[in-house]
């Protein structure tokens, strides 16, 4: 198979940006696919770092700093991820060109992966190619074919469109991850870590203030948004690289992630579970297909019973955790994505 991946628009493709979850998406399956034996042409940042058939180029550091300012800004704010920024007009518009050097078959798919930003590209090239919104974990939707991180992401945005159900057009397949990305530790330390951006969407100051009142000491570990200061429970070390993401996830006593909003899934879950760590998170979104409520963890939306998740985290069997986190693994992703792309080939012989 033959796949464009359209990368984001606002940084390079590399395993280092592990901060975002866009960038690791078009990593993991240019590298995941291009092994299985696929075509894979990569359009992206000149500093990407990617396995892929063909790299290319379509925005470089000069581009981004008109649109962004610094380029090291993302590692104490998150990315700007706004879809109206020249950055993004100038990544659509070399897509474009590039698309047409390449593309020979209808055959072939233009994978989106930055969603909506892409709109303008793909506009182009309905009638040329397949195209696809192969990871929908935002809040919009505009591609005939649309795959979503979870079925929770699916329901909700199509009732939230209130449209008719797209059949043979809409799949859900679950994150992939890398098993030799993480270590498994059934012995923890005695510090919990919160790992992402530190918002209050994300249930920062949820966490902060349950931690402080309990005296559990926990590491953030992601842009301190909120500017949260530190207290003699609550540590603060900014964004992280890959390396030392993967010693806090194995490390960790329990994973806090009490997101105050509609997760589409919130990678952090499954990650720790494939370090052998538990998770403490709401009871809503995509923890509710993550998270195996008193087995890899514990999903509350009480205050007072994420506290008592909190003091009791060690009911829950580090191995048993590991487990449920094998079933996120990047093959079986790339099988599920394997099977949808066949199906859709299938379908227009």
């Amino acid at each position: 198979m033959i796949f464009h991946c359209l990368s984001v628009p606002y940084a390079p493709t590399s395993k280092e940006i592990s901060l975002c979850a866009f960038v690791q998406k078009v990593y993991k399956f240019c590298n995941e696919m291009t092994k299985r034996g696929h075509t894979v042409y990569h359009y992206g940042h000149a500093d990407s770092k990617v396995n892929c058939t063909e790299h290319i180029t379509v925005t470089n550091n000069d581009i981004l700093k008109n649109s962004y300012g610094n380029l090291e800004d993302w590692k104490n704010k998150g990315f700007n991820q706004s879809a109206d920024t020249e950055a993004v007009k100038i990544f659509n518009e070399n897509c474009v060109i590039e698309l047409n050097k390449r593309i020979k078959s209808k055959n072939e798919f233009i994978l989106c992966w930055f969603g909506f930003a892409h709109k303008s590209c793909a506009d182009n090239f309905y009638d040329k190619a397949i195209v696809v919104e192969p990871s929908i974990g935002y809040d919009s939707m505009f591609a005939p074919i649309k795959i979503f991180e979870t079925y929770s992401q699916m329901h909700k945005m199509y009732a939230a469109a209130q449209i008719e159900f797209n059949f043979g057009g809409s799949f859900v397949v679950y994150p992939g991850f890398d098993r030799e990305d993480f270590e498994y530790k059934k012995d923890k330390s005695d510090t919990a870590l919160f790992l992402g951006r530190i918002t209050q969407g994300k249930g920062a100051e949820l966490a902060y203030a349950i931690c402080n009142s309990l005296k559990q000491k926990i590491n953030f570990a992601g842009p301190n948004i909120l500017g949260l200061k530190e207290t003699e429970y609550c540590k603060f070390l900014g964004t992280v690289g890959p390396e030392t993401k993967k010693e806090l996830l194995a490390d960790a006593k329990f994973l806090f992630a009490p997101s105050l909003f509609m997760e589409p899934c919130n990678w952090s879950v499954i990650e720790a579970q494939l370090s052998g760590t538990p998770t403490i998170t709401t009871d809503i979104g995509g923890f509710t297909e993550t998270v195996i409520n008193g087995v890899t963890g514990f999903r509350d939306n009480d205050i007072k019973l994420l506290a008592y998740a909190t003091q009791n985290i060690n009911m829950v069997n580090p191995e048993k955790c590991h487990k449920s986190g094998l079933r996120f693994t990047i093959e079986r992703q790339c099988k599920d994505y394997e099977f949808i792309f066949d199906s859709l080939l299938s379908n227009l012989s």
